[in-house]
């Protein structure tokens, strides 16, 4: 006998089934991308760590720049987490830089790269406190010592001279040399605006760092500026010089009234230098010039380094150490009793 049972579900022959769907205790919204999420692949998590060093470390642009190269350049050589790396492996790479006939300073830059990351990287909790790094044991490379890039006297009134003759551009090209002569980097001084100069001091965005300085120009540098100025104000229309405008302007018809940016000031003073007859003039000689003028004028290093941006007593080192050398040899010849010559 078969018993029947009464259909009791609704006949919905047009409608179908839908899925059940479990919706998540955060609403069912879906998840914002995380640019913070750790990365999975091994090579993703070597270029975050990578960014976050250079974000976290706050270094200046070109820095950063080079800092990234060197460890991109590490990591593709090294298919390892920075983890595994070990002193063998450094060591192997130091070899492998050799090899290509690197520089000895291009190699220790390399190594210094390397050398700081991994300091970060323990800094940060990303590597073990009780495990020595792989960077620690390996030595850098036997640099000569740095050439004094100062500018001869005699080589300096050349260039001066070459100022003083007619151009197009002398008015600016002036004004250009005066500032590389307080110690300023081509790069800063390419940045400038109008505005950075209230008449007395230039304000200068240091490009090595965060920190801002604020530069006395000497009775002729400001001359030399404001005689600058005031020839822009003549020309108007593009040259007018208005606060938010940039401080050194091309005079070029191609580029007329555009920013002079770093590779124009260099050219400038490559021409400059050649029009001299001065050999191997570039924007950062005069840089070396002030440092060994300050130095030789006894400023104290700490305000020495102060007014060229510099807070390493090491690197500061490189732009005194011809006053220094000077400095110590008539020394030397006063404790004897003997004049120079």
């Amino acid at each position: 006998m078969t018993l029947s049972l009464p259909n009791t579900m609704p006949q919905t022959p047009d409608r179908p089934i839908l899925p059940i769907t479990i919706v998540p205790l955060d609403g069912g919204r879906e998840k914002q991308s995380d640019s913070t999420q750790l990365p999975k692949t091994l090579s993703d998590l070597r270029h975050w760590q990578i960014e976050e060093f250079l974000r976290q470390t706050g270094k200046a642009d070109n820095t950063q720049r080079a800092y990234k190269r060197q460890l991109k350049n590490f990591s593709s050589w090294c298919n390892k987490s920075w983890l595994d790396v070990t002193p063998s492996d450094i060591g192997k790479y130091r070899r492998e830089l050799k090899q290509q006939e690197l520089k000895p300073a291009s190699i220790n830059h390399a190594l210094n790269t390397l050398r700081a990351f991994y300091q970060w990287l323990r800094r940060s909790n990303g590597y073990p406190v009780n495990q020595p790094l792989p960077t620690d044991a390996i030595g850098l490379e036997r640099v000569e010592e740095p050439q004094d890039l100062h500018i001869e006297k005699e080589d300096l009134a050349e260039v001066w001279h070459a100022l003083s003759t007619a151009g197009a551009t002398r008015i600016r090209d002036r004004a250009i040399v005066a500032l590389l002569s307080h110690g300023l980097r081509a790069t800063e001084l390419s940045v400038l605006n109008v505005n950075h100069w209230n008449g007395k001091r230039l304000t200068v965005h240091r490009s090595k760092g965060q920190n801002v300085s604020e530069i006395p120009l000497s009775k002729e540098a400001r001359q030399h500026l404001e005689n600058y100025l005031e020839w822009r104000q003549h020309q108007g229309e593009a040259f007018a010089p208005t606060p938010d405008s940039p401080m050194f302007l091309c005079q070029d018809p191609k580029h007329r009234g555009e920013r002079l940016g770093y590779k124009g000031l260099y050219r400038m003073v490559e021409k400059l230098g050649a029009i001299a007859q001065v050999d191997d003039i570039r924007p950062h000689r005069f840089r070396h010039e002030f440092g060994t003028n300050i130095t030789r004028k006894g400023v104290d290093p700490m305000y020495g380094k102060e007014l060229m941006g510099i807070k390493s007593d090491r690197v500061y080192g490189r732009y005194t150490q011809g006053a220094l050398k000077q400095a110590a040899a008539k020394a030397y010849l006063q404790a004897i009793g003997e004049g120079e010559d």
